[in-house]
């Protein structure tokens, strides 16, 4: 059961940085329909339960190293390749992201300046990432079990607190600005930007399971997880939408509307899974390149890490805006791929 709930708080927890630690993405992807953008979180409990079981499955039978593993069984090389070039800019360019985002996150809570918080996640990164595959699997896990207990009494406490007007809310977040076209777009498109997202590093876990029930429950359960925090972090700030729409970091300035120090402690949480995603993109992007094994690892990985910090600095709100939706349309044609392959190797086995 332990190595179950291993598996699926590395699957939360790389999707919790790139997906809705900050709130940010959360708000442009759901909130921003209002009621319709609550039914579109409901769908997307499926939506990552499924792909949670069959990413990390396919990891798994494959015995994946990195997703080149994958790509290589599943598609003829051209494709493979061009799925490759996607895959690598996918995840250097959401490490990218995930720095920047540090930045911001350390800049609101303390008024750091954003290139400290940026070079802070960046050391970190390189620290852990040079610990090992096994080490990077169990870090990232490691946070987020205190991260979604924070998120779940932050969630509690401010819908018992607030009242709910559902046609006063539904206009305020109907207000908000989003860069997609309906909520059923959306939804299947912020699916889609993270499972893509995420697919070099559940291939990753996958990969280093040897017991293919274990991994395929485990992925479930982190699919599940993930959906049902979704629902909960969106119909949230579906109720504060008008408090907490100004700032780049919406959860923990909802955070900080509770206590101050409830948003020092959520601070910290978000800079921590901020911190594992980029770690997971970043060190998943190296290894596609060089096996951890070899010499030349550490010297590619400190390389890509210090320039990811050099790129991070950046409008952290403008490029989820920009960058996300162009991975999620991109990443349909990818994670339809992945859903024929892993059909075809379930008949076959």
């Amino acid at each position: 059961m332990m190595k179950k709930f291993r598996i699926a708080m590395a699957f939360v927890g790389v999707l919790i940085g790139a997906g809705f630690a900050s709130g940010q993405e959360m708000l442009q992807y759901f909130t921003a329909f209002g009621i319709w953008g609550i039914i579109g979180s409901l769908l997307s409990v499926f939506i990552f339960a499924f792909f949670g079981y069959s990413l990390i499955d396919l990891g798994h039978q494959f015995k994946a190293v990195s997703h080149r593993d994958v790509l290589e069984k599943i598609v003829p090389p051209i494709v493979g390749a061009l799925i490759d070039i996607f895959l690598l800019l996918t995840l250097f360019g959401i490490g990218v992201v995930m720095i920047a985002g540090a930045g911001s996150n350390l800049n609101q809570q303390f008024g750091l300046p954003l290139w400290l918080g940026a070079a802070i996640v960046s050391l970190l990164v390189i620290i852990v990432g040079l610990l090992g595959t096994k080490r990077v699997i169990d870090a990232i896990g490691a946070m987020a079990p205190f991260l979604i207990a924070l998120v779940v009494i932050i969630a509690a406490t401010t819908i018992w607190t607030n009242p709910i007007d559902w046609q006063v809310l539904n206009t305020a977040a109907r207000s908000l600005e989003t860069p997609l076209p309906n909520w059923f777009i959306s939804t299947l498109n912020y699916a889609s930007v993270n499972l893509t997202t995420a697919a070099a590093t559940s291939f990753l876990i996958g990969g280093q399971e040897e017991d293919g029930q274990v991994a395929r429950q485990g992925g479930l359960l982190g699919g599940i997880i993930t959906g049902l925090l979704i629902v909960f972090i969106n119909f949230t700030l579906f109720i504060v939408s008008d408090q907490v729409a100004a700032y780049d970091m919406p959860m923990l300035q909802m955070a900080a509307l509770l206590s101050p120090i409830v948003g020092v402690i959520m601070s910290v949480l978000i800079f921590l899974e901020i911190w594992n995603t980029a770690m997971s993109v970043l060190y998943s992007f190296v290894t596609s390149y060089v096996n951890p094994s070899k010499k030349q690892f550490n010297m590619l990985f400190i390389t890509v890490i210090c320039v990811a910090f050099v790129l991070s600095f950046g409008g952290f709100k403008d490029v989820i805006g920009f960058v996300y939706p162009a991975v999620g349309y991109g990443g349909f044609i990818i994670l339809s791929l992945f859903v024929i392959a892993w059909f075809k190797m379930r008949r076959q086995s």
